[in-house]
């Protein structure tokens, strides 16, 4: 007899049925994630025959959902840093899927991200980067060149390229992603939000104030364009854009004079920065109408309560300080202290007990030996006592410990003097602080002892 038997797999058991079967069976092979509060699903009875259309189309629909749900659970699994189980149940799944299918389907995409996801939670970030290029490609593959689909994918690329340490393509990758969003929405869509900020972000971290200012301005022009302007919605641009200014003069490490401004210009190219905006440079009015906005609109909300109000007013209070215009400083510090008086939900003198960092240009490391000569990389740190004046500024200085004594020590305190801090208040005014302490943790390599016994043997 040349007929299939019931339940067996046979030339007349549809492609969609054969997947289903072989996802179940990955997932009984691997426990069925009822761990993770999913029900382990049940191989189909023997009396289900691939003729009977209807029983076997609902069947399919069934046992694809209950493998959806699995990859949930895979995905809560991988929050809980179980990498390796779901690594496991991931690679059969895939290889399932592309067997029923093909190796550009577009239900391939999910479990690669996933894929990904595990790998570079044990730290295989080659692995991760091969998972979601994978993505990336089925994604161009079913939905085209520029499909907003890849999109997460990418933005995985470029978190992996950085690990790897490769930061112009991971740049690359942040840039490509903009243009991805740009061709499909244009540049006035609300949809276009995430992907402005995520760039401009990428930019400010790698010190391309400039590119940075460009997304937040064009960032506001779409909150206008969509009558968002002067909302809630706007402050993070608004706050953004005050931070490139603050940034352009104060840096958050320390140049020296030989310096460019942009120190980490090969990183960061800001080619997709809409530079067609107005964009002004080292412009204290422009930064400080942000910050007067966010009050504006921080006090006209009537979802925000008065501690955001006062945050965003010593927002305004700290940026006068640190331009020296110590009489607006004062005015708006002691205007706080008295509205936290008076709500009562922040106890004012507490709150402004000692005195608040905000800017410290952090020295660079010591400069390495050749790598022939040094020792293994080893933790150091300065620790220096100082008085913190009424307008925030650092008097006094005296190291109270280092270590190795000396190493750093002069960095430290070449940056300590253009510190700026918030200042101590008692009973509502500005008052000197007379033992801050300021530890600086910092990396180097030691000498290896053979390359001084070389040395000695020269000599």
């Amino acid at each position: 007899m040349n007929g299939t038997k019931v339940g067996q797999a046979g030339p007349k058991r549809t492609g969609a049925l054969t997947f289903a079967l072989g996802v179940l069976a990955v997932l009984h092979a691997h426990g069925g994630w009822a761990g993770a509060g999913q029900p382990v699903p049940r191989a189909l009875p023997e009396d289900a025959q691939p003729a009977a259309a209807s029983r076997s189309v609902q069947r399919i629909e069934e046992a694809l959902g209950e493998a959806a749900s699995h990859l949930a659970a895979v995905a809560v699994d991988i929050e809980n840093a179980e990498y390796a189980k779901a690594e496991a149940f991931l690679t059969h799944y895939l290889r399932t899927v592309e067997a029923a299918h093909h190796r550009y389907h577009p239900e391939l995409v999910r479990p690669l991200l996933l894929l990904g996801d595990a790998r570079f939670g044990q730290a295989n970030y080659p692995g991760a980067l091969e998972s979601y290029s994978q993505a990336v490609q089925v994604s161009r593959v079913s939905g085209g060149l520029f499909t907003p689909n890849q999109v997460e994918a990418v933005y995985k690329q470029s978190e992996a390229l950085q690990r790897l340490g490769d930061g112009e393509a991971a740049t690359r990758r942040e840039e490509y992603a903009y243009e991805v969003l740009l061709r499909a929405y244009g540049t006035d869509n609300e949809a276009m939000l995430p992907g402005v900020f995520r760039l401009a972000r990428w930019y400010k971290d790698a010190y391309n104030i400039f590119a940075a200012r460009a997304l937040y301005q064009q960032a506001l022009k779409i909150y206008g364009a969509n009558d968002k302007a002067g909302t809630p919605r706007a402050i993070p641009a608004l706050q953004g854009l005050a931070e490139t200014y603050r940034m352009e003069r104060f840096p958050p490490f320390y140049l020296d004079d030989q310096e460019l401004p942009s120190r980490f210009a090969t990183r960061s190219s800001g080619r997709f920065a809409n530079y067609e905006l107005p964009l002004q440079i080292n412009s204290f009015p422009v930064a400080e109408r942000a910050l007067q906005e966010v009050i504006r609109i921080r006090q006209k909300d009537a979802n925000t309560g008065p501690t955001p109000v006062s945050e965003a007013i010593l927002d305004l209070a700290d940026w006068h300080l640190m331009w020296e215009h110590f009489r607006k400083a004062h005015t708006l510090y002691e205007h706080v202290y008295a509205r936290f008086e008076k709500v009562g939900t922040v106890d004012a003198a507490a709150y402004f007990a000692e005195p608040m960092l905000l800017h410290f240009a952090a020295p660079k490391d010591p400069r390495p030996p050749p790598a022939g000569e040094r020792d293994k990389r080893t933790a150091g740190f300065v620790e220096v006592q100082f008085q913190v004046s009424a307008n925030g500024s650092v008097r006094n200085m005296a190291v109270v410990a280092s270590e190795p004594e000396g190493l750093m020590d002069f960095p430290v305190r070449r940056s300590l003097r253009g510190a700026r801090y918030r200042p101590a208040m008692v009973d509502g005014k500005a008052v000197p602080f007379e033992e801050e302490i300021y530890r600086h943790e910092f990396n180097y390599f030691p000498r290896s002892e053979k390359a001084d016994d070389n040395q000695e043997n020269d000599a």
